[in-house]
């Protein structure tokens, strides 16, 4: 099975987890930015990983030109978000960033980053907004500029434990091989 790693990470948790997964499974790995139609015909099996913040994935637009140009792979699709995955309802995040056509073609994953415990203000002032926004998680809260500012200032990062979280998609791959010659 030929799989690639593509990935855009916006804060650096999605990098992190790029890198964890490329290491558990010497697949190539590739920035989303840097991959055309092209280059994917060489590949059975194509992850991307990207991040959620405010109800959006980074680069969907990206993501859904490259599945509709080559639905032929498998696509597996990982989400990196500052919700506890189980928080977070990632259908509705899905059905507003791809379109229907692309969406029966990707197999999801969900993970979590972290911000560093330093910076709580940030976590402070988005849960402080998620509660005057109803329905929502930390996923997909409008954030303001303060809190838009301190992320991009100090990003996000992922435990040791979260690691472990890939273990449910590597199996999926294992399971994955042994229907693709």
């Amino acid at each position: 099975m030929k799989c690639l790693i593509l990935y855009e990470s916006r804060y650096g948790a999605t990098a992190i987890y790029a890198r964890a997964l490329q290491k558990l499974s010497d697949f190539p790995i590739m920035k989303l930015s840097q991959v055309d139609p092209a280059t994917l015909a060489d590949y059975d099996v194509v992850i991307v990983g990207t991040c959620i913040l405010q109800g959006q994935l980074y680069q969907a637009a990206q993501i859904n030109r490259l599945i509709q140009a080559y639905p032929q792979p498998f696509w597996i699709l990982y989400t990196v978000g500052i919700s506890t995955p189980r928080l977070t309802n990632f259908d509705r995040i899905l059905k507003r960033n791809f379109q229907p056509d692309v969406l029966k073609h990707l197999v999801c994953f969900h993970y979590r980053s972290r911000i560093n415990t330093k910076r709580f203000s940030l976590m402070y002032m988005a849960a402080s907004r998620m509660q005057r926004q109803p329905g929502t998680s930390l996923d997909d809260v409008i954030l303001g500029p303060e809190e838009l500012h301190l992320l991009e200032r100090y990003g996000t990062t992922v435990q040791a434990e979260d690691l472990k979280d890939l273990d449910s998609m590597a199996d999926y791959l294992k399971a994955l091989g042994q229907y693709i010659i």
